[in-house]
């Protein structure tokens, strides 16, 4: 875990123009690398995929833990947030 980390991204996603509703850390297990989630077959993949190139991460859809969340993108930092930032 790296402190400040969701804070820190969810400050930078607002500057660029993306509403952040809700900052928090995922405590389930570990994710290998920042991803932005998206719920297949809505306007969300077109939203995450613009997302994931902005930031250099990848766009996938949904996996089981996160599959019923609220509706909205899930973006999941880890140590290379920003690495990559186009």
């Amino acid at each position: 875990m790296i402190i400040g980390l969701a804070q820190r991204a969810a400050e930078e996603l607002r500057l660029r123009g993306w509403n952040v509703v809700e900052v928090g850390n995922y405590p389930f297990g570990v994710i290998p690398e920042s991803t932005v989630y998206f719920r297949p077959g809505t306007d969300e993949e077109g939203a995450a995929h613009t997302l994931a190139a902005q930031f250099g991460v990848r766009a996938l859809p949904r996996f089981e833990g996160i599959r019923n969340a609220s509706p909205g993108l899930i973006v999941i930092t880890t140590n290379n947030w920003g690495a990559n930032v186009n």
